[in-house]
């Protein structure tokens, strides 16, 4: 942990037999605190704290309580057995010490489902915690996200479809679920009880700030958690590169099932290009436009009301949460896609192909296959 860093105020710790649930809201973090958990994992056990499973995150639980289709309902998605739910519901029970559970998908959860949730994970027992960035800077990297399921509408559309209404719609209907600030508050601390909740507010505060917080709450070294957390590079895409996968959405989108899609664009070509690219210094960057600023803040000053009305814990400062966010400047010229980038997506989807599917891979493939035969001799379409 460096010198005068800019940290939150010091977070409680939770009870030894304590459960912390991190609910997240998504791109606030997360994917780099779960793999700091993940990666520590033997030595946060020798400390009495279990981060159950053995994957980077305990997304699936979340997707299968939520009743959330992973992927493309209409082409390949799957709704997750409760059994992945119940599963992890076992694994804590079965823990001793303190224990972290976390997925930002938890957050879409309805106010029944938390309640269940909590219920299940040992009721008195949990405290939940929610990391929170300002909305009108997250707005470019949700976009960005839901690229990643393969959405191809551009970005400034995009934005009128979200801010035209809050109700769940065709176009990206979680947005409002997932970045309702105020909402998902009141959810959790209805089911869990406002003293039970703390906000943890990431404007204004260091990058290692989330990791020395969630590792004063588990009572374990910060240094633990605040070492790992450069171990993934979640970068947000230049505007040529979120322009060059919308395009590419656009033409792949009714020719693959989920499965490959998952595969070849989401897995294959974005996570390599993101992770393995050098944009540019001068690549132009996403630009949002001040209305949607605008309108994000006046989005942010309601979540704030709400939020310090709620009665939970807020380690870090509300304001961070109405401040109209800049972004870089519009850029007027024509979106030019440099050549790297398409060569990234080639080598990637050549070493994918390369790559021997496995048997669940092989299975998955040939149900996915099935279902689109089905669908389209339903329809009356040729296979």
């Amino acid at each position: 942990m460096s010198d005068g860093a800019r940290l939150l105020p010091t977070a409680a710790e939770i009870p030894a037999q304590g459960v912390l649930l991190h609910v997240g809201v998504h791109k606030t973090g997360t994917t780099a605190l779960q793999a700091a958990l993940a990666d520590a994992r033997p030595e946060l056990s020798a400390l009495s704290v279990t981060y159950p499973g053995k994957k980077q995150a305990h997304h699936t639980a979340a997707l299968a309580v939520v009743g959330r289709t992973w992927g493309w309902k209409d082409n390949g998605g799957d709704v997750t057995p409760i059994s992945r739910y119940e599963k992890l519901v076992g694994q804590v029970k079965a823990s001793g010490g303190r224990t972290i559970v976390s997925s930002e998908f938890f957050c879409e959860a309805d106010a029944a489902t938390a309640a269940r949730v909590v219920s299940d994970l040992g009721g008195d027992r949990v405290k939940v915690v929610v990391t929170l960035r300002n909305l009108g800077k997250l707005l470019p990297s949700s976009w960005q996200q839901y690229l990643k399921y393969g959405v191809s509408m551009p970005y400034d559309t995009w934005l009128t479809r979200i801010f035209e209404t809050t109700e769940p719609g065709k176009v990206t209907p979680s947005f409002w679920q997932r970045n309702d600030h105020g909402a998902v508050i009141k959810r959790w601390s209805d089911a869990v009880g406002a003293e039970n909740v703390t906000v943890m507010v990431l404007e204004g505060v260091d990058h290692e700030a989330n990791f020395v917080g969630f590792a004063q709450m588990l009572g374990v070294p910060p240094e633990i958690l605040v070492s790992r957390m450069n171990l993934t590079s979640n970068r947000s895409m230049t505007a040529a590169e979120a322009e060059f996968l919308r395009q590419l959405n656009a033409k792949v989108r009714k020719e693959m099932t989920w499965d490959d899609y998952l595969k070849y664009v989401r897995n294959g070509f974005a996570r390599v290009m993101v992770e393995e690219r050098e944009p540019a210094a001068d690549e132009p960057r996403l630009h949002t436009p001040d209305w949607a600023l605008e309108a994000a803040a006046e989005r942010g000053n309601l979540a704030a009301d709400s939020i310090a009305a709620s009665g939970v814990t807020v380690l870090g400062d509300l304001a961070g949460l109405r401040a109209r966010a800049s972004s870089p400047p519009a850029y007027d010229g024509p979106i030019v896609i440099p050549t790297d980038i398409a060569v990234s997506a080639a080598m990637s989807m050549i070493r994918t192909a390369e790559t021997p599917a496995t048997p669940k891979e092989r299975a998955r493939g040939l149900a996915s296959r099935l279902r689109r035969s089905t669908r389209r001799a339903s329809s009356g379409k040729k296979a």
